[in-house]
């Protein structure tokens, strides 16, 4: 009997050593998973242009898509529409002294475009005109062509750039030829793109080659020169006043711009003239109330600020290049172009964008599947919330532009598509444009109740374009997003829609409050954020409640749980809790099938 009685205490305490044995191996497992996913992960270089992808790009350069071009088509050039399109242009297409002496005898903007080469594959460079070909803007017959093409396909008017430097003016011909010639029958304005010159192209100072000083001295002189234009019958007008756009203000003092916009008004009472309607581009961070700069509005064009824009990891044909290239064909399918704004905002559009005929060694930009497809699905969104956000004589969209073409901003018909920018435009203002099917997936993020670490990196994730939504699952009601965010880590730069659930209690809880969001928002794939030793856990019951979705586990670290943990009671002790409230939910929905 005792020996029987050995024996019992015998094989219980083998088993108890066995599953202790067993416990402990799974954990030293489970700790070195867990650890592991949050291990710093080594900086990708930029990838490599490899002999595959030279064979890809010789390929690329001489087979293109002839389904890409769109022919020329003839529309009621009369016809009115709701909504007035404004086509940005540039002068820069004759040669002047300045030109001359600062890039060299006979140099224009054709020189930029043309001279431009493809810098990956597939990527379509130079784009060269047809239609009206190689032009001189000295020469009216041109415009006629133009205004010809824009009223064709619905351009409801030309903002023609304007560049006064205290009494100097650069460029002016091709707009004194149109003010001079009441033939060109089409409405106009004045952009003033007043920033200092420079062979950056963007105004950034380097290599200075005229600087704009305006001051008090300047407002009589300017005025004067304005209301030359602003006079005309042709000129563009909001509720019967001159459209007047100026590109950066705040490169000006506050006062100063203030100043000059009301001297603007006063010039136009005391000449029995309507006052200008004044407005700005947001660009360089321009996020002011434009009533606070004596502005009537402002535009948006910010296009160095485009929150939760990803970028593209494509090899280019050399190292020493200084490109970005951005999935913009992904943005604007998911429809993150969408904006609330605070102030009363126009919106200004681009068909396309690629200045790497200017910047491809200085910080160039490519907004990468920006195809007719895209910028007309954009061009509708654009109509929409205009329609929705303005009245009247506001109802404006300013496209960027018609011929643009070292920044590969372009309307005008060139050999690759055709006549397929404009031919999407006059579609889309007739509700004639149905956008094929989007090829990307609804994502959104989804963070676990609402720790701070785990809201930093979803925010970043969010701003980076790796999700169109976000979802804080299991915060407190009236906890706010701000106090969530209260931390520098943590920068709401996102525009993004954010929502915060409520009734998650528990990982349970949070599995069923993440797929009621994430089936009414439609969402095809789901990035889950949460502690790195939750990780394993949570995978088990989000995959128990949403099968129908992609998703990915995103793991953050934690301050209090140690990586020597043998060392530290508290996190052993931590640890091994979760491990086996993991091993507990292993068992129950993977062995025993519950």
């Amino acid at each position: 009997m005792k020996n029987k009685h050995k024996n019992i205490i015998l094989i219980s305490l083998i088993t108890l050593s066995f599953c202790i044995a067993f416990w402990f191996i799974g954990f030293i497992f489970f700790t070195n998973s867990i650890f592991s996913a949050i291990e710093p992960k080594e900086t990708l270089a930029a990838p490599k242009f490899t002999s595959q992808d030279e064979k890809n790009y010789i390929n690329s350069l001489f087979n293109h898509n002839k389904d890409d071009f769109v022919e020329y088509t003839t529309y009621d050039s009369t016809q009115k529409f709701d909504v007035r399109l404004i086509a940005l242009y540039l002068p820069q297409f004759h040669p002047f002294a300045e030109n001359n002496n600062w890039h060299g005898k006979g140099f224009t903007e054709w020189f930029n475009s043309t001279k431009a080469k493809p810098l990956f594959t597939s990527h379509h460079q130079p784009k060269l005109p047809i239609d009206v070909g190689f032009y001189d803007l000295t020469h009216d017959d041109v415009m006629y062509r133009q205004i010809e093409l824009a009223k064709n396909y619905g351009i409801g008017g030309f903002a023609f750039y304007y560049y006064w430097f205290s009494g100097k003016k650069l460029m002016d011909k091709p707009l004194n030829n149109f003010l001079n010639n009441k033939e060109l029958d089409f409405p106009f304005c004045i952009h003033w793109a007043n920033e200092s010159w420079s062979k950056r192209w963007d105004g950034g100072g380097k290599e200075l080659l005229i600087k704009q000083e305006f001051n008090r001295a300047d407002f009589k002189p300017f005025a004067e020169d304005l209301f030359t234009y602003f006079k005309d019958k042709r000129y563009i007008r909001i509720n019967n006043r001159p459209l007047f756009i100026v590109y950066r203000p705040a490169i000006f003092s506050q006062e100063l711009f203030i100043e000059f916009t009301k001297y603007l008004r006063s010039y136009a009472r005391q000449n029995n003239e309507e006052e200008p309607y004044i407005i700005a581009t947001k660009q360089f961070n321009f996020w002011e109330d434009p009533k606070n700069w004596g502005l009537d509005a402002i535009t948006d064009f910010d296009i160095n600020n485009i929150p939760g824009l990803a970028t593209k990891d494509i090899p280019l044909v050399a190292d020493d290049l200084k490109v970005k290239i951005y999935d913009w064909k992904s943005y604007v399918e998911q429809e993150k172009i969408r904006r609330d704004y605070q102030y009363k905002t126009f919106k200004t559009i681009f068909p396309r964008w690629d200045n790497t005929p200017r910047k491809a060694y200085s910080g160039a930009l490519i907004f990468d599947g920006s195809t007719p497809d895209i910028y007309g699905k954009w061009l509708q969104i654009a109509l929409e919330e205009t329609r929705l956000n303005l009245k009247n004589d506001e109802r404006i969209i300013f496209i960027n532009a018609w011929n643009e073409w070292a920044e590969g901003a372009i309307l005008e018909p060139d050999t690759k598509y055709g006549y397929a920018y404009l031919d999407t435009t006059r579609k889309v203002l007739e509700n004639k444009f149905t956008p094929k099917k989007r090829s990307s997936k609804k994502t959104g993020i989804a963070v676990l109740t609402g720790g701070r670490n785990r809201i930093s990196e979803a925010m970043v994730m969010l701003n980076q374009g790796k999700g169109e939504r976000l979802l804080i699952s299991g915060v407190k009601p009236g906890i706010s997003l701000n106090l969530l965010t209260a931390r520098k880590d943590i920068k709401v730069e996102s525009i993004l829609p954010i929502d915060l659930g409520y009734t998650a209690k528990d990982t349970v809880g949070n599995a069923k409050e993440i797929k009621v969001w994430a089936d009414k928002h439609q969402l095809e794939k789901i990035y889950i954020v949460s502690s790195f030793y939750h990780i394993p856990r949570v995978k088990q019951e989000i995959e128990k409640y949403i099968k129908d979705k992609q998703i990915e586990y995103i793991s953050t670290p934690s301050d209090f749980v140690s990586r020597t943990w043998w060392k530290n009671f508290g996190s052993f002790k931590f640890l091994s809790i979760e491990y086996t409230k993991f091993l507990i939910v292993f068992i129950q929905y993977k062995v025993l099938g519950l």
